[in-house]
């Protein structure tokens, strides 16, 4: 079924995290109800006001306006209507007491910048952790794969997560010369960009254990060797 060409165009919803996307689209939006009402968000807007006999100033009755001051709160509040249809809850607290668009609007924009600021400055933290990551000698697979999926985790919470490729490759780096005979046949079997993370760390667990057990079976023999020497030497002294 073809779309109707009645069809209203909306904004994302701004939930902090798309303000770039968001600033795009709502201001496209506003222009599209009325370019008057995009200039209420530029130059903003306040009730007309009358004078005191004492020289103050108060607000003007409404049913006093004149027709342009009508039109320009129209105009106002078609534009605040429209930034208030498109934020969720979090960001519409911020604005709940505001009349005039462009004080929703300053605040929207001066909150979501700063968070993403903000965000900008976790994320390199994370990237930076996420580079310096290696797996320490005594550390399991296991252990290791917790923290570098912590990581993947929070890039991803802060918008920017990992490809796959990106980890299995960072994965492949990062592990002890002890799992360099599997590396080598990971990397020759397959190409990495078709690896996925789970399976490789499923891959180096097994390599662990296995290395884990000759190990122990080493210790064994060599203990039971020395054992034998021992008996050996106290029987023929």
């Amino acid at each position: 079924m073809e779309a109707s060409t009645n069809t209203v165009f909306r904004p994302p919803v701004l939930d902090g995290s798309n303000y770039a996307l968001w600033k795009v689209k709502i201001r496209v939006f506003i222009k599209s109800i009325e370019e008057r009402s995009w200039l209420r968000v530029l130059d903003g807007w306040s009730p007309p006001k009358i004078e005191d006999a004492d020289g103050g100033s108060r607000l003007k009755p409404e049913s006093t306006w004149t027709i342009d001051e009508v039109q320009t709160s129209n105009f106002n509040f078609k534009a605040l209507n429209a930034i208030f249809s498109s934020v969720d809850t979090r960001m519409f607290n911020l604005i709940t007491n505001c009349v005039c668009a462009k004080e929703a609007w300053d605040i929207l924009q001066k909150h979501c910048e700063r968070s993403e600021s903000v965000r900008k400055t976790r994320l390199r933290m994370v990237t930076s952790k996420f580079e310096s990551l290696r797996m320490e000698d005594k550390e399991s697979i296991l252990e290791y794969d917790s923290r570098l999926r912590q990581l993947s985790n929070e890039a991803h919470s802060l918008g920017d997560p990992m490809p796959n490729e990106r980890l299995v490759n960072k994965v492949l780096r990062s592990l002890p010369e002890r799992f360099n005979v599997k590396v080598c046949a990971i990397e020759e079997s397959k190409h990495t960009s078709k690896i996925n993370v789970d399976e490789l760390m499923s891959s180096l667990r097994t390599f662990q254990m296995n290395l884990d057990y000759k190990g122990r079976i080493k210790g064994k023999c060599c203990a039971f060797s020395n054992r034998k020497y021992t008996l050996s030497s106290f029987s023929t002294g």
